[in-house]
């Protein structure tokens, strides 16, 4: 916890100022990016007019800008799915990177 003159900022950090729900965003992003990649191997079998393998949609889709879709899974969870939202400092800095575009809850 940090204070600031009269205000105090909380956040849900462990040792060395990491997240402590790390291991459910690796699990969460491995889905992710399961689901990314089968849904690339639909679009390929579509366009190329046969199966395409899974392992061969994954190579196509590793091919592609990886690091956005990394900082768009991480502000998805961050924003939206981490049940430490609400007081984490790791949160808020990636919800207000530049890089990164908000994502709004519908529903």
């Amino acid at each position: 916890m940090q204070k600031q003159g009269n205000t105090k900022t909380t956040g849900v950090l462990g040792n060395g100022g990491n997240c402590v729900g790390i291991h459910e965003l690796i699990d969460w992003q491995i889905i992710q990016y399961r689901k990314s990649v089968d849904a690339h191997r639909i679009d390929l079998s579509k366009v190329e007019g046969r199966c395409v393998a899974w392992q061969e949609a994954e190579h196509d889709f590793n091919n592609g800008d990886r690091v956005a879709m990394s900082d768009k899974w991480r502000v998805e969870y961050c924003g939206c799915v981490c049940p430490s939202r609400n007081n984490c400092l790791i949160a808020l800095h990636f919800l207000q990177s530049k890089k990164t575009q908000p994502l709004y809850r519908v529903g």
